[in-house]
């Protein structure tokens, strides 16, 4: 086994096993009566639980389940922030739809049978990229980085960041240290606290609300700056998939910022509108994380 598959979180075995339950499961899922799960996946978002974003969502699973299935309980969702536990949930529940991130497409994807649908534009954000900052006294030569701690909400999606976020640059041995309170990493960066990581690696978004804080940004400087990265991606589930109308699915999304009603769940979510996916954007992703 090598790094990279190390890294993604599902060994062979383990993807094998996905792909095998996924099989065995088409006819249950495809006569089941109930609900059929709707997985939102925003890894390392505190806020991404069921408890604390489950009503919020299932607004979009509501409106997206009456205008495709004519009833308005024909999905379910589920809110996670930990991609190893979204892929045994996907295992064992089945899901028929999802909106996650790109790490967890491109590390489950097959494993999945996920098909990409469309993409997430998020509100007031033109572009996703992430940035590493560090103390304003550190070198530029980001090989000094290799080794060190690393603090980000991407933790969990480690070749991702290694091969996609970072490209490489910093090698396949640094050491990502959790943080769902980016903030405090941040802060903690700044101050020389006792835990604080070496650097902490954050979306461009956040950075600008630190930048120019004198008490936390006017201590560091960024180090890298990513490229643009893929968006969150809306897919569709192996055969799991093939009991919905997909194709519906992605004209009523696409329709939602046309209406006042729309645009109303797309603001709940932090969502500007749902698009078709950029391939070049994604297909270089790819790439980068299977090392092609």
């Amino acid at each position: 086994m090598d790094r990279r598959q190390e890294l993604v979180g599902v060994p062979i075995v383990r993807a094998a096993g996905l792909s095998i339950a996924v099989a065995l499961c088409v006819a249950s899922v495809a006569t089941a009566d109930g609900p059929r799960p709707f997985l939102f996946l925003k890894t390392g978002e505190k806020f991404a639980t069921q408890e604390t974003a489950g009503p919020t969502v299932a607004g979009l699973t509501a409106y997206v389940g009456e205008k495709v299935a004519g009833t308005t309980n024909a999905f379910e969702p589920r809110v996670m922030n930990e991609p190893v536990k979204a892929a045994e949930y996907c295992g064992k529940s089945k899901p028929s739809l999802g909106i996650v991130t790109p790490g967890f497409y491109l590390a489950y994807a097959k494993a999945l049978g996920m098909e990409p649908l469309l993409e997430t534009k998020r509100a007031g954000l033109k572009e996703e990229r992430f940035v590493l900052v560090a103390q304003k006294d550190a070198g530029d030569d980001l090989a000094k980085f290799h080794g060190k701690t690393i603090a980000t909400p991407l933790a969990d999606e480690q070749w991702y960041v290694i091969a996609v976020v970072l490209q490489g640059k910093l090698g396949e041995e640094i050491r990502l240290k959790p943080t769902m309170d980016v903030e405090g990493a941040v802060f903690d960066l700044a101050e020389g606290g006792k835990n604080a990581a070496d650097a902490v690696l954050l979306e461009t978004a956040a950075w600008d609300l630190f930048k120019d804080d004198p008490d936390s940004g006017g201590k560091l400087k960024v180090v890298y700056q990513s490229d643009e990265l893929p968006r969150d991606l809306l897919v569709a589930f192996g055969t799991n998939g093939g009991t919905v109308d997909t194709d519906k699915v992605k004209q009523v999304l696409k329709a939602l910022s046309g209406s006042e009603s729309g645009q109303k769940i797309l603001r709940s979510i932090q969502v500007e509108s749902f698009v078709d996916i950029d391939q070049n954007r994604l297909s270089k992703a790819e790439k980068l994380f299977h090392g092609k």
